[in-house]
C-alpha cells in the first residue's frame, strides 16, 4: 500500500514534468517531449503497477495531445503564456504575424489522430508483452514450488 502511494506520487510528478517540458518545447518550436509518456506507460506495465495508475497516465497523455491539437489549430494563446523566446529562430521556420503559426483544423486533427494511434498502439502491444512475461513468470514460480515440494517429499 505504501509503495502504491509512492509510485502514484512519482508518476504524477513525472507526468507534470513531461507536460511542462513539452509545453516549453512546443512553444519555442523545439523537439516535443510528450513521447516520454510512452516510456512511462511501458515502465508501469512491465513493473506491474496498478492499472488505475497506468490508465490515468494514458488519459493524461491523450488529454495533453488534445490540448496541443486545439492550440495548433485555433491558437487560443496557450503558448503565449510562456512568452515568445527565440523569435529569430522561429521567423526562419514559419512566416506569419503571430508565432508559432497555426495549422489547419484538418492537419491538426490528422496529427492528433496519428499521435494517439501510435501511443495507444504502443500501449496495447506493451500490455500484451507484459501480460505474457507475467504469465511466464507465474509458470516458472509454480514449477519452482512444485520442485521444492518434490524435493521435500524425497528428503523425508
Amino acid at each position: 500500500q505504501a509503495t502504491d502511494g509512492f509510485i502514484g506520487g512519482t508518476v504524477a510528478l513525472y507526468s507534470v514534468s513531461v507536460i511542462l517540458l513539452d509545453f516549453e518545447a512546443q512553444a519555442v518550436l523545439d523537439i516535443p517531449c510528450w513521447p516520454f509518456f510512452v516510456i512511462l506507460v511501458d515502465m508501469l506495465l512491465v513493473l506491474e503497477c496498478p492499472m488505475r495508475t497506468t490508465f490515468t497516465v494514458v488519459a493524461t497523455c491523450l488529454l495533453w495531445l488534445l490540448v496541443l491539437m486545439f492550440e495548433d489549430a485555433f491558437r487560443f494563446g496557450f503558448y503565449d503564456i510562456e512568452g515568445t523566446p527565440n523569435q529569430s529562430y522561429r521567423r526562419g521556420v514559419c512566416d506569419c504575424e503571430k508565432l508559432p503559426c497555426s495549422s489547419s483544423v484538418g492537419l491538426s486533427t490528422m496529427n492528433f489522430v496519428t499521435q494517439c494511434f501510435i501511443f495507444v498502439f504502443d500501449f496495447i502491444c506493451t500490455r500484451g508483452f507484459a501480460a505474457a512475461v507475467l504469465e511466464e513468470k507465474n509458470r516458472i514460480l509454480a514449477s519452482i514450488q512444485t520442485a521444492n515440494l518434490i524435493a521435500e517429499s524425497l528428503s523425508r
